[in-house]
């Protein structure tokens, strides 16, 4: 099915020494930030917040963080809208509707598998049958008047609290006062409630706890079951004297949601079962109400979970909200304190960390939270697409290894090792192949679609993300038991794919280029995978000690392996200029090149031709977007480039980005130059998950990327709390905004065609939040390929300074202010030699374990270190020795901020 939505988008430091540093970094002093770029004055050597005797910046807790608060002055009324809370495990979406606060709750492991549990994704005959996710709960606390209706509003403010991810609530209006506190206790998954209410009458509060199941609609757009019974069986409710609950039986076990009052303050508690979907606490007594709750999901088992949830409740009552809130509070901040961005641009920065924050609230689980919605699914049981789809879902990982949220990485992988017999079992039954085969649509379980068998490298692509979480932590165990044999048999599927011919090359067999349908031969996606999975194979078999038989071919695979598939640009598109070759036409039309040479996507079987991307046409309606398009915008339009349908749009940034085949190191090579004339022919991207920005970094394009990511927000940022969409651009943003939209779809049962009201199936995406994180890191640090490489791809008017995370194990800072880096400093985690590309010709390196000032040179500098050591690098010797840290106070944010380009926006104005 995504083919079909294809065509219609290809149509349109440890302490430093202390003895000798503590005199010369003693100067401090206060500054005090707001939410813009802080920029302090440039004294006697180094002014800046960063502190090298504590290896940390001098910038004050919790304002560093809560300097991207999100702030709502009218209420959320939809959940698009919505404030998201979330441990990683269990998540709570929060909007308002007319008298009520309603929150969906969720939680990673409610699973309903299939029986028998296959995969036949699109198929009629499974349609809402399919493994699926299941939500637990809705809380709906309604104050009996209209408090939150706009006509009735006199005061509003709510708050997304960053630094302990926690939200606040009040509204004002003619009927009283009325507010909300709440968190998602990051160790146990509790939701506490604190609520309050000052209403002119003495009227009951009711906090009710709902659970309606409904069918999936996974084809929403395309296919009904017109059935509306599905989903709905297995619920039941409790009440007792002192709590409410609600079961489900699901197909993995049977779960249950759980609520108590922990403290009253004296207000008369009841609790009553209205149904068995519904169940109800009631709160009167007193027109000023002042109530705590406690809620709790299990997971889903055998055993009765009414039980479990008892006794937890039993114990936090016994122990009150406060321990919790103290633990929640220290756990967000030593999250936090892990990495530190300040791109130089306030919106960019405040999108990065809640990109950082909804990971940290959704990826932490037993499973990954999907690209679509995360753990914020919330209309009812609808999961848009349902499945993993491999493109997309890879995409939440990409930016957590440079922040140092490896653990959150952990529960993507432990899924597809999880995988990894169903995908041997499936590589003999579809290829007859040894190894491992997965799909790019996978359930769960590990069943693979078999409707994308020509589709090769998701495993490949896997393979990496295993060997790159093992580059970063260094962690032996995790290699030898996880890492290693999923890469192994990664290699020996990707070997079948591979035949060696009359040329003595080994060229790859049909295929497709990622999720794309023409069929290729020698496919650019298939040969650069071959390449850097081989490569990986053979480095982690030599680093894990290991001896294996498939070492030999595999080295021979490589020393004769079809070189990359390279065809002229099109006569017009890339002109001769006076000195240099230009590109022609497009966003980035006049940037020089020194080829006009371009990958191609392979050689088409039915074709017979090298295939390009996109190719040229004069017809205005093959442009990539037409100029009376909705989505029309000059930086979309493709001026005469036309996507060729069947050929997927990120294929020709393979070799850059995710492969990593392609970078800075080549920089003097050949295909280096191909890659960059590819990428600033083709412009930016196209949708929201297209990978573009990160490859304009890895090829170390400032300015081009320096204009992506200015307009990225608004194109690809829809709601506002940040949340964003795949795309297509413009075009996407109808299903947000117009109630009334419809889709025409079929009925499985009949066929007969309907239309089908889109907006209770409205969700975000959260592929281009990653995109734009990692396009950050990578234009600040890239250490991809073992070279740490400070503001490779950062623009040379601004000032920025980060902490982030490399391979190797090293933790990275650095500063830079109008194209001139004032200082890196490395920490080294595990003890390995530090690479370090030299932002100037010459520097003077300072070690907290060496009292001696040491001097290197060279482009590319080599450095022993040890466990914990902290070593700063600087220009000038002086520097070292007058190093002034400026103390920074950033306030929290007040305010709703808007893009320069006035089409997004973070945060809800006042607008009543």
């Amino acid at each position: 099915m995504k083919k079909n939505i294809f065509i219609f988008f290809a149509i349109l430091c440890i302490c430093f020494n202390h003895s000798s540093l503590s005199a010369q970094l003693a100067i401090k002093s206060d500054v005090a930030k707001g939410g813009d770029t802080f920029v302090p004055d440039r004294k006697a050597g180094i002014s800046t917040a960063f502190d090298p005797q504590a290896a940390d910046w001098d910038i004050s807790w919790p304002g560093v963080v809560s300097q991207y608060d999100l702030v709502y002055k009218s209420p959320p009324i939809d959940p698009m809208q919505g404030i998201p809370l979330g441990n990683g495990e269990i998540a709570a979406l929060f909007w308002c509707e007319g008298s009520k606060i309603i929150a969906v709750v969720n939680k990673s492991d409610l699973w309903d598998d299939a029986k028998p549990d296959t995969l036949d994704n699109w198929g009629n005959e499974n349609c809402d049958q399919y493994t699926t996710q299941r939500h637990a709960c809705r809380i709906i606390i309604d104050f009996q008047f209209p408090v939150f209706n706009t006509l009735y509003l006199s005061g509003f403010n709510a708050r997304l609290n960053l630094a302990d991810a926690s939200m606040t609530m009040e509204a004002a209006s003619p009927f009283g006062e009325v507010g909300l506190k709440a968190f998602i206790d990051h160790k146990t998954g509790t939701l506490f409630y604190e609520l309050n209410s000052d209403l002119n009458e003495d009227v009951p509060v009711e906090v009710a706890v709902e659970r309606y199941g409904s069918r999936t609609f996974s084809g929403w757009y395309h296919q009904i079951n017109r059935d509306a019974a599905i989903g709905l069986s297995g619920t039941d409710s409790f009440a007792g004297d002192e709590s409410i609950f609600i079961t489900q039986k699901l197909s993995s076990g049977t779960f249950a949601v759980g609520g108590t009052v922990i403290r009253d303050n004296g207000l008369e508690v009841s609790y009553s079962r209205e149904h068995s979907r519904r169940v109800l606490t009631r709160l009167s007594g007193n027109s000023k109400k002042n109530v705590q709750f406690a809620f709790v999901v299990t997971s889903p088992g055998i055993d009765n979970p009414v039980i479990e949830v008892k006794e937890s409740l039993f114990s936090i009552k016994q122990k009150g909200v406060e321990p919790f809130r103290k633990s929640n509070t220290e756990a967000w901040k030593t999250i936090w304190d892990r990495s530190f961005m300040d791109y130089g641009d306030d919106y960019l920065n405040n999108l990065w960390y809640l990109t950082m924050y909804y990971a940290n609230a959704s990826q932490g689980g037993k499973y990954p939270g999907r690209f679509n919605n995360g753990l914020w699914g919330w209309s009812h049981d609808v999961q848009n697409w349902n499945f993993y789809f491999h493109w997309n879902q890879q995409q939440l990982c990409w930016p957590l290894n440079a922040a140092g949220f490896h653990e959150l990485v952990t529960p993507y992988l432990d899924f597809r090792f999880n995988s990894l017999p169903q995908a041997k079992k499936d590589a003999k039954k579809f290829f007859d192949s040894g190894g491992a085969f997965i799909s790019d649509v996978t359930n769960r379980n590990g069943y693979n679609s078999p409707h994308t068998l020509l589709n090769h490298t998701p495993v490949a692509e896997i393979a990496l993300d295993f060997w790159r979480q093992y580059q970063y932590t260094g962690d032996k165990k995790f290699l030898e038991k996880q890492a290693l044999p999923f890469i192994l048999e990664a290699a020996r599927f990707f070997e079948s794919l591979l035949v060696k011919e009359d040329d003595g090359l080994y060229h790859a067999k049909e295929g497709t280029g990622y999720e794309g349908w023409i069929r290729l031969k020698d496919g650019l996606t298939e040969l650069v995978y071959a390449e850097v999975l081989f490569s990986t194979a053979l480095e982690a078999v030599k680093v894990a000690g290991a001896n294996l038989p498939e070492v030999k071919m595999w080295e021979d695979i490589l020393g004769n392996l079809a070189p990359l598939p390279v065809v002229k640009a099109s006569k017009g598109l890339i002109a001769r200029g006076k000195e240099k070759l230009n590109i022609a036409q497009g966003i980035f039309k006049g940037a020089s090149v020194s080829t006009d040479d371009i990958v191609s996507a392979g050689w088409g079987i039915k074709e017979k031709k090298w295939l390009a991307t996109y190719f040229d046409t004069d017809d205005p309606a093959y442009s990539f977007f037409s100029e009376d398009s909705p989505a029309y915008s000059i930086r979309s339009k493709r001026n005469g480039l036309k996507l060729l349908d069947g050929i997927f749009p990120a294929v020709p940034n393979s070799p850059v980005f995710p492969s990593g085949l392609v970078g800075l190191s080549q920089k003097d090579s050949n295909l280096f130059d191909v890659m960059t004339a590819t990428t600033l022919l083709y412009g930016t991207e196209c949708t929201g998950w297209d990978p573009v920005p990160i490859v304009l970094a890895r090829l170390g394009l400032s300015e081009e990327l320096a204009v992506d990511l200015d307009n990225f927000p608004s194109r690809w940022q829809i709601y506002c709390n940040g949340w964003g969409h795949w795309g297509m651009e413009g075009l996407i943003n109808e299903d947000a905004e117009l109630f009334f939209k419809t889709n025409t779809v079929k009925d499985i049962n009949s066929d007969e065609k309907l239309p089908l009201r889109m907006w209770p199936f409205r969700h975000m995406s959260m592929e281009s939040m990653s995109v734009l994180s990692t396009a950050m890191n990578e234009s600040l640090l890239q250490s991809y390929d073992g070279i740490l490489r400070v503001f490779p791809a950062f623009p040379d008017d601004k000032t920025g300074r980060f902490t982030l995370h490399a391979v190797g194990g090293f933790v990275v800072s650095a500063e830079i202010r109008e194209g001139e880096v004032q200082w890196v400093s490395v920490k080294s985690l595990l003890g390995n030699p530090c690479r370090l590309e030299l932002p100037w010709s010459e520097a003077f390196v300072r070690s907290t374990l060496k009292k001696r000032v040491k001097t290197v040179s060279g482009e590319i500098t080599e450095v022993k270190t040890k466990a914990g050591e902290v070593i700063v690098f600087t220009q000038e010797e002086e520097s070292l020795r007058s190093w002034t840290v400026e103390s920074e106070k950033p306030q929290s944010n007040e305010k709703v901020k808007y893009h320069p380009s006035g089409k997004t926006q973070l945060g809800i104005p006042r607008m009543f």
